[in-house]
Formats: C-alpha cells, sequence, structure tokens
C-alpha cells in the first residue's frame, strides 16, 4: 500500500490507541460537560480512528510477512545461483574433456583410414575394414 510507504508505522498505533482512548474517554468522562455534550460524534470519529487504525496495523503485519518471505526467497536464490555457477563450471570442465576425448577419437579414425587409404583406391569399394573402423568412431560396434 502506498500509505505505508508514505507515513511510518508508528503513526498508525497512534491512531489506533488514539481511537482507542476517544472510545473509552466518552464512556469513562461522560459527566465532563464537553465530552457529554459530543459524546456521540467522539464515539463516531474514535470508532472511524480505531478501525482505520486497526486495518492499517493488519496491513503493517501483513507487509512484514511479505517482506520476510521475500528476503528468504532471495537468499535461496543466491544460493541457487551459487550452486548453478559451480555447476557450470563443472559442466564446462567435463565439456571440455569430453570434446578431447571426441577430437581423439576422430584422430585416430582418420589416421587408421589414412593407412588403409592404397587399398580404398585400389578397388573403388569401400572394404569392411573401412566401414568397422567408421562404426567403431561413432561409438557402435558390430
Amino acid at each position: 500500500m502506498w500509505i505505508l510507504k508514505w507515513l511510518p508505522d508508528f503513526v498508525f498505533y497512534l491512531i489506533l490507541l488514539a481511537g482507542l482512548a476517544g472510545i473509552a474517554a466518552s464512556f469513562v468522562l461522560k459527566f465532563v460537560p464537553f465530552v457529554a455534550q459530543y459524546r456521540i460524534p467522539i464515539q463516531w470519529v474514535a470508532g472511524i480512528m480505531t478501525a482505520f487504525g486497526l486495518y492499517m496495523v493488519g496491513a503493517i503485519s501483513d507487509n512484514n510477512a511479505w517482506l520476510a518471505r521475500v528476503a528468504d526467497l532471495e537468499k535461496q536464490v543466491a544460493v541457487a545461483e551459487a550452486k548453478s555457477a559451480d555447476a557450470n563450471t563443472q559442466l564446462v570442465s567435463k565439456l571440455a574433456a569430453k570434446q578431447k576425448e571426441i577430437s581423439a577419437v576422430q584422430a585416430d579414425a582418420h589416421n587408421r583410414v589414412q593407412q588403409v587409404a592404397a587399398s580404398i583406391d585400389a578397388v573403388c569399394k569401400v572394404p569392411a575394414t573401412v566401414i568397422s573402423i567408421l562404426n567403431d568412431a561413432a561409438g557402435s560396434k558390430k
């Protein structure tokens, strides 16, 4: 609520206390001429102040509860971001290791194909050894 940002909390507590004091004064001090003369308007104004004060104190309490939940969730997000950063660094290192492994397998397959290249060119037919080499490089062994 905008009014909670505009006014400090103690103002609403003072309004609530003033309303309760006005209601009590209208009943206790009914023998004082000024209070007796304006008893009903004092009770109405004090009742409205009490209702408004109670409403705003409840709004303050609700706002504080939401702010606490937001702070708790921000802490959880910070922890999750830290874990995510750690996981990302681990993932990058594993990915680099896997990429090196893939490059080594590709280089090995290329070397093996180069070794049998003369027999491939001589017949113009793909021998079973080349298919085996490519299958090994692809990871599917027959």
